[in-house]
């Protein structure tokens, strides 16, 4: 049973870190292996002492509210935390003693409202900048954790870690609606996600079914081909974070996406399927992507806005972009104006030059 879980725990947390809104289910998985009351993920702003982002499971949705709101910086653990490296594990007789966490705060009147108690803590990564770290909550009842259970975690922590920076560059790179898929030693399917098969229908690009993904052309099947054997040849080595990229032109002349195949060093271990041993990742410049979200934020221009700017920069001419999206001629044109007016730009060539320096920005990061 505990090696059903485990192998269904590793499956989520690959599974759960790939999808935009799959941190809970992963966390949910987590936490049932290791028989906590609840599970989060946050990552912290060492400077604020305040968390940027965060996810639980099992924990009500109130009491993380009251955390975020109240007591993040009042947390005793934190600091102990902030100390260690990248992998390291805390618990709570690392931070205090019994009688000193009946007198706490933190441990005297937030966890007692969320019926919690204690902890055990790994550090996914550590920088001047940010911390990010998995917890499990313990309730009274459960106790302090143990051997057993600091051993469980020392296993899962690297992949966590993996699936993390596998995650980050997803986002970084291509933003939160690239396609991904985990492809078996001979190309099968083990895992897609839906961004995967919206690109599939339609870019008409390439096909998918269980044996694994058929591109059109003949060209095409033959880059596929080589950046597979490419990226299962990495696999062991030292270049085994490397990806293997190329283009993927469209039959109607629109901007081609982008495929790229990474190895990956630490294999899924499947209870009933084999072992995925490349990641795919595809990234559609029609579809919205963390340099349209940017634009946004710096220019103040719509969703609708954003997603033209992209378009354009990748290529499209008005025409062409307003019977992708099946509007007018004369709408695109509106938006297009109104992105001038925000921005500052004058001229097509402007824009794709300062959208192209933003996805660039985004890369490196």
């Amino acid at each position: 049973m505990q090696s059903e879980l485990y192998s269904q725990a590793l499956d989520a947390i690959y599974q759960g870190f790939a999808e935009p809104d799959g941190l809970p289910r992963a966390l949910d998985s987590i936490r049932r292996l290791m028989g906590a009351e609840g599970a989060t993920f946050e990552v912290i702003d060492t400077a604020a002492r305040r968390p940027v982002a965060f996810h639980s499971s099992g924990v009500a949705s109130a009491e993380g509210d009251d955390y975020l709101a109240h007591f993040a910086p009042r947390n005793p653990r934190l600091p102990v935390t902030l100390g260690q490296q990248r992998a390291g594990l805390c618990w709570d007789y690392q931070v205090m003693d019994e009688s000193a966490m009946s007198r706490d705060p933190f441990y005297a009147e937030f966890l007692p409202r969320a019926g919690l108690r204690y902890f055990l803590s790994a550090v996914l990564e550590q920088s001047p900048q940010r911390l990010v770290a998995f917890t499990l909550q313990r309730t009274p009842r459960q106790g302090h954790v143990g051997k057993a259970e600091i051993a469980l975690m020392r296993r899962l922590t690297p992949h966590l870690q993996r699936a993390y920076a596998m995650r980050s560059r997803l986002v970084t790179a291509y933003g939160t609606d690239a396609g991904t898929s985990a492809l078996g030693p001979k190309g099968g399917i083990i895992y897609l996600n839906s961004s995967l098969q919206t690109i599939s229908a339609e870019s008409g690009v390439f096909r998918i079914d269980q044996r694994g993904i058929h591109f059109g052309s003949a060209d095409l099947r033959s880059r596929y081909a080589r950046a597979f054997g490419a990226a299962m040849q990495a696999g062991g080595s030292a270049d085994a974070d490397a990806a293997i990229d190329f283009m993927a032109p469209r039959a109607d002349g629109l901007p081609p996406c982008t495929i790229s195949l990474r190895p990956l060093r630490r294999r899924w271990p499947q209870s009933d399927r084999p072992d995925a041993a490349v990641m795919m990742l595809v990234h559609d410049p029609l579809r919205d992507s963390a340099a349209a979200r940017l634009l946004q934020q710096l220019h103040g221009l719509t969703q609708a806005e954003a997603q033209l700017a992209c378009a354009l920069a990748a290529g499209m001419t008005a025409v062409e972009y307003a019977a992708h999206r099946g509007v007018k001629v004369t709408t695109v044109y509106t938006h297009l104006k109104r992105t001038r007016e925000k921005t500052g730009w004058r001229s097509v060539a402007e824009l794709t030059r300062r959208v192209h320096e933003i996805s660039i920005g985004l890369r490196t990061e």
